[in-house]
């Protein structure tokens, strides 16, 4: 059964979709079969792995409907030019559908629909990455019921305490309402400039605030991030021996989430044999 990521923060500019990009990249290099759903009206993900205007998807047959075949689910999923990663694109469209799940959610459990559609296409994937919009809305609550594991990489310039907390309440009524176990595997530091005084300083204070919630990787900042967010690249395409693409990689262990033997794969690439 795929694993399914949620990559969400009430903040904008914290590197979400970057993260979600990079560390699907990674897992696909290594040999896994990822599928990336962007659901942030903006469409950076989207845009990155070459769809450049809104699709013609109906988000509505996929979220507000109980699918009885994985055909019903898979047939609005893209191949995308990188092995081994899919995509279900964004669109300008999911805005509209937030409201149309907020009135179906008055007379059915609209929220599990999604959960249930994607389980259809467990046997498919082995990893599937969501990247969320920054603006908490009941299609937010439809990904994190979908998930097995939320994500938030944070800013030390743009963090928001409550926004955090906010998500920890959320995840805790969702599980008790449907009985769920949806886990928050952790949040980490994104755009270091360096490690200076404010750096050490917020490092401590969010192990000391968040205890095992806090994962003690960073992502450094570098121009190849920015670079390959301009030219719609993915990280590991762009730069892959660039520091921010190592913290990543370091992150991905951290997480548990690719074993020796895809590990192996990814050091051949990284060595340039394949």
């Amino acid at each position: 059964m795929a694993q399914v990521i949620s990559f969400i923060n009430e903040k904008g500019g914290v590197g979400k979709s970057t993260s979600a990009i990079t560390i699907s990249q990674i897992l696909a290099i290594s040999g896994y079969k990822i599928l990336i759903i962007d659901l942030d009206p903006q469409m950076n993900t989207s845009k990155v792995f070459g769809v450049q205007d809104d699709n013609l998807i109906d988000y509505e047959h996929l979220f507000c409907n109980k699918q009885t075949d994985k055909e019903s689910v898979q047939k609005y999923i893209m191949e995308t030019e990188h092995k081994n990663i899919s995509l279900l694109s964004a669109s300008r469209e999911l805005n509209q559908l937030i409201y149309k799940i907020y009135d179906i959610s008055k007379t059915e459990s609209v929220e599990l629909y999604l959960k249930h559609n994607l389980e259809l296409l467990g046997d498919t994937y082995d990893y599937i990455i969501i990247d969320n919009s920054p603006f908490k809305s009941y299609l937010t609550s439809c990904a994190i019921i979908a998930s097995d594991k939320i994500i938030t990489p944070v800013n030390v310039d743009n963090f928001s305490y409550d926004g955090l907390m906010s998500l920890f309440d959320t995840i805790e009524e969702l599980n008790t309402k449907y009985s769920l176990h949806i886990e928050f595997a952790g949040l980490f530091m994104t755009r270091i400039t360096g490690r200076t005084t404010i750096y050490k300083q917020m490092f401590e204070d969010y192990e000391n605030m968040f205890g095992d919630n806090f994962i003690p990787v960073s992502i450094r900042n570098c121009i190849a991030v920015s670079e390959s967010n301009t030219t719609f690249e993915p990280l590991l395409t762009y730069d892959k021996k660039c520091t921010a693409a190592q913290d990543y990689i370091e992150l991905v262990n951290y997480l548990g989430l690719m074993d020796n033997k895809h590990f192996r794969e990814l050091a051949k690439y990284l060595k340039g044999d394949n």
